[in-house]
């Protein structure tokens, strides 16, 4: 009975293979259906040769966003910030960095501006511009920094997402360019 049960369950064309192992461990052999060609293509030398060369992307202006409570930073900032230092010595980028301070935010925020700045300095980028914001929806405060200095990529930690500081739906909907959500 359970063989004919496990029979009926078995796909068009396929053949059973040694009916007297468990159910568990059944396995089913490939149809050999001779209606069904494989046909392999290669593309020659000379179309090979002829494609066009894909473009590295670079990235000339680096928007860097902290939304972070804590004065000292989180793990998810600093590593924003070490990427951001990273990604702009690969392409000899400018970064600014955008601090969009909460509203009854705790600490004094001087402190977390000298924290960031030493923290880019140590991961080897310096100069970079650092803009102070508090007003404003954090997704449509980091489009509009975005647009006003024409950012090529905005980096944020997702952090900011998962604590709701900014909406990931409205981020693609503000920003104009590419944006990197680090972990």
């Amino acid at each position: 009975m359970q063989a004919s049960v496990v029979a009926q369950r078995t796909v068009k064309g396929a053949q059973r293979i040694n009916e007297s192992t468990s159910r568990h461990s059944r396995a089913l052999a490939p149809s050999s259906r001779p209606d069904v060609r494989r046909v392999q293509l290669k593309a020659s030398e000379q179309q090979q040769q002829q494609s066009a060369p894909v473009e590295r992307l670079q990235y000339d202006k680096i928007l860097l966003t902290i939304l972070d409570s804590n004065p000292y930073l989180s793990d998810g900032s600093r590593q924003a910030i070490s990427t951001c230092a990273d990604l702009a010595k690969i392409h000899n980028s400018k970064v600014t960095v955008l601090v969009v301070d909460q509203p009854g935010a705790e600490g004094d925020p001087t402190v977390k501006l000298q924290v960031i700045n030493k923290s880019l300095q140590e991961a080897g980028c310096e100069g970079a511009d650092i803009l102070e914001k508090s007003q404003g929806s954090g997704s449509v405060l980091v489009g509009d920094v975005a647009d006003e200095i024409s950012a090529d990529l905005v980096l944020i930690s997702s952090e900011a997402v998962h604590t709701k500081q900014v909406d990931a739906n409205l981020l693609a909907e503000f920003v104009p360019c590419p944006v990197l959500l680090l972990p």
